[in-house]
């Protein structure tokens, strides 16, 4: 008994620690003068900071960060130097829109309550570029298209007062925004179209079909008529991108894999195409677009910059660029050739000293590039900047 009873008091003193007098009393001593120093020091003042009511002033790019598997974002730059003014969040598989003063953005996205299934909700969020705020939603029904970023799909009409939202469940059809309502006011259907060119004038717009004509839409409230044109491309032979571009005199630019550029006029009840042009005639090594936002119009000098890459094949439609091509609208004439790697969109200011600013799918950067000392035309890369991620469109906006 009595070897247990030391056993068990062995095990109790295991569990303390006994420190002897005079040491106890030297410790006690050291943390004391660590904290009178503490004691004496200045009182803590805590860092302030601020939020800025409104971002910076100037010009503005805009990059469409579509996701498919979180948040979408479209982050704003100034066009001068490319430094970050913010964000205006979304949902996932965001399209946007720019109002023609830049001072408002429209971003069609989704809201996947549990991502993988379950109820999906459509929302048009209608945001404030100043204070990079919300305004306005407007819930649309989803049956509105889930794709990454690209134009043609969320469109403004003429006086901006309705917006058209591209469906497809696959079928195809437009929805009518009455924007000042909030509301969803007609739903146009269009088979075997795809993609929103609204008129200049009016509140009818046109969209390409499988057919190789297109097809204009005349809304009146919750009505609307139809008129198709004949057949303007081939479909099989050289079809054309969804993407386009409006020149300064009203016409259309219509761009196909292979090359030609079409200018149509769609301000009758049909559209007719005027004139063709072929932007790589007589140029060795299979040169054709590629991307998405793959032209774009600059109105001081009539030009269309466009994003191409050599030895062309079956399916190239979407590779990045090596170049970008400076095209004369006035002159018919091919201008320039600036070496420009993996952008897949651009956009350009409208500037008689254009600047534009590209989607680069390989660096996941915005780039921007401006005239070179070179003349004609010719650009060279002056910055990017990589917080906007992966990108297949973007636009410009103007004080």
């Amino acid at each position: 008994m009595t070897l247990t009873k030391q056993r068990s008091k062995t095990r109790n003193l295991s569990h303390r620690v006994f420190t002897p007098a005079p040491l106890a009393a030297c410790i006690a001593t050291l943390l004391l003068s660590a904290v009178m120093p503490a004691a004496q020091a200045e009182p803590f003042k805590p860092e302030v900071f601020s939020v800025e009511k409104t971002i910076q002033p100037g010009p503005n790019v805009f990059m469409n960060e579509a996701a498919w598997g979180g948040a979408s974002q479209i982050h704003v730059f100034a066009q001068d130097d490319l430094h970050y003014k913010g964000s205006m969040p979304a949902g996932i598989t965001s399209q946007m829109k720019v109002s023609k003063d830049g001072k408002t953005v429209y971003v069609l996205s989704d809201f996947a309550k549990r991502i993988t299934y379950g109820p999906v909700e459509s929302v048009v969020q209608v945001y404030d570029v100043d204070t990079l705020s919300r305004k306005k939603e407007i819930i649309v029904p989803n049956k509105a298209v889930k794709s990454i970023g690209m134009t043609q799909l969320l469109e403004l009409s003429a006086d901006e007062k309705l917006l058209y939202v591209q469906n497809a469940t696959p079928a195809t059809s437009v929805s009518v925004i009455d924007i000042a309502a909030g509301e969803v006011i007609a739903e146009v259907p269009t088979p075997g179209c795809y993609g929103v060119y609204p008129a200049l004038k009016g509140t009818s717009f046109s969209t390409p079909c499988g057919t190789g004509q297109l097809k204009t839409f005349t809304v009146k409230g919750k009505e609307y008529s139809v008129e198709a044109s004949g057949k303007l491309f081939d479909v099989d032979a050289d079809p054309i991108y969804i993407h386009t571009q409006r020149r300064k005199n009203g016409e259309l630019i219509l761009t196909t894999f292979g090359g030609a550029v079409y200018l149509a006029d769609d301000s009758g009840k049909s559209v007719k195409i005027k004139e063709k042009l072929q932007l790589n005639a007589g140029i060795e090594g299979d040169w054709v677009p590629g991307g998405y936002a793959i032209t774009a119009y600059n109105e001081a000098n009539d030009m269309i910059f466009v994003l191409m890459h050599p030895d062309a094949y079956d399916g190239s439609h979407k590779d990045a660029s090596a170049e970008i091509w400076g095209y004369s609208l006035k002159k018919k004439k091919l201008i320039s050739r600036s070496p420009a790697e993996h952008l897949v969109a651009l956009t350009v200011t409208s500037s008689k000293q254009p600047v534009i600013f590209g989607s680069n799918e390989e660096d996941e950067t915005i780039d921007q590039y401006v005239l070179s000392k070179d003349g004609d035309f010719m650009f060279e890369k002056a910055a990017a900047d990589e917080k906007a991620g992966w990108t297949t469109s973007l636009a410009v906006a103007h004080d």
